[in-house]
């Protein structure tokens, strides 16, 4: 049986709060941002193409089971609209811009 060494969670920690990790992750949005924008534009989803942005944060932690706190970079679209175009609800059809735009990446 093989023993597996399992760090400090600090230096998970300290890993993922490192330059080089929120570096790809903000690579991974600017990536994306430009295929969500031409997918809604495409759909003349203007508002909801036009609201798209990157936002970039640290997570609490508080829902982890050992209270590690994550980075994380993603592309919002926070038009009026935004959850009813991507979802679709009774009166508006789902267009699932921002899921679409991500298998496009290959994710």
């Amino acid at each position: 049986m093989a023993i597996t060494y399992v760090p400090d969670e600090s230096i998970i920690e300290q890993a993922a709060q490192s330059d080089p990790v929120r570096r790809a992750l903000a690579e991974e949005a600017q990536r994306l941002l430009p295929i969500a924008k031409r997918i809604a534009y495409q759909e003349h989803a203007t508002e909801f193409g036009d609201s798209l942005h990157i936002e970039a944060g640290t997570r609490p932690g508080t829902k982890s089971t050992k209270g590690l706190r994550r980075p994380y970079v993603r592309v919002i679209a926070d038009s009026e609209d935004a959850e009813a175009r991507e979802y679709g609800t009774s009166q508006k059809r789902k267009t699932a811009i921002l899921a679409r735009a991500v298998s496009e990446m290959g994710g």
